[in-house]
């Protein structure tokens, strides 16, 4: 019976951030983020993304990068940094414009700048990445637009933290984290398990996304439902006044009226 119960706090929380990471222009992987304070009261909404005034690698087409265009969405280094150009170009493009436009069929050629400069540099540092990440961008929200309190509240996010952003809930007095999908990485182990103060990784359980939706959205609202199973109407208090007035009124132009035929002469 979907409507009949409510969401829990964990559920309506995760919904946002399950929701919210539909925000991110990230290519890779879209990450959604919240954070509460200790009564689940949300303070932040985050999600991966570019910093803001940057364009995100979704809206960036590589054939623009090549071509002079658009420069305002790409970096000095990109624009300029000839063995990165000629990466972009041998891996991409292939000389072939014509063909690889046929096989994108109207999407942009957009790539990951990370993972353009790690094969370049033969290594994988996350360093390099565009976007901050989902947590992050959270945490920051917080600073950019007003301090909230979050010591012992809660993070929600669709991917458990990286290293980073670990620190970051530890620092923040964050009581406990819970998440959707495991990122990979050790943080757990180096930094969630270490300490005094160690902020509790918990694997999210409960509906999200549709299901969340189609359990808790009722099909019609309840108070009309009852009405149409047992059929009974609240009686209107005030329609019954006016209607005892319009007898009583109607009584009376009766009764005035019998006394008028009784008071005339008779004929």
């Amino acid at each position: 019976h979907p409507g009949l119960v409510t969401p829990t706090n964990h559920e309506r929380t995760m919904q946002l951030a399950y929701t919210s990471k539909l925000n991110s222009g990230c290519i890779s992987r879209q990450v959604g983020a919240v954070v509460t304070d200790s009564f689940f009261s949300i303070k932040a909404v985050g999600w991966n993304n570019t910093p803001e005034g940057q364009v995100p690698c979704l809206l960036r087409k590589a054939n623009y990068l090549m071509k002079g265009q658009d420069k305002e969405s790409f970096s000095s280094f990109e624009l300029n940094d000839k063995e990165f150009r000629d990466e972009i170009q041998n891996t991409l493009i292939q000389n072939n414009s014509v063909e690889t436009l046929k096989k994108l069929n109207g999407r942009h050629l957009s790539f990951c700048f990370k993972d353009a400069k790690n094969c370049l540099d033969s290594k994988g540092n996350q360093v390099h990445s565009r976007s901050l990440h989902a947590e992050e961008n959270a945490f920051l929200q917080i600073s950019k637009y007003g301090g909230q309190p979050l010591m012992g509240g809660y993070l929600f996010t669709t991917a458990s933290p990286c290293e980073l952003c670990s620190k970051k809930a530890y620092q923040l007095g964050i009581k406990e984290i819970y998440y959707i999908d495991p990122y990979p990485g050790i943080a757990e182990k180096q930094i969630l398990e270490s300490g005094k103060n160690r902020p509790k990784l918990s694997l999210f359980s409960g509906a999200i996304g549709m299901a969340y939706h189609n359990l808790y959205q009722p099909i019609l609202p309840y108070k009309d439902e009852l009405k149409m199973l047992l059929g009974y109407k609240w009686p209107d208090k005030k329609n019954e006044e006016i209607e005892k007035l319009n007898e009583e009124i109607e009584k009376l132009k009766s009764e005035n009226k019998n006394l008028k035929k009784q008071q005339l002469p008779s004929s």
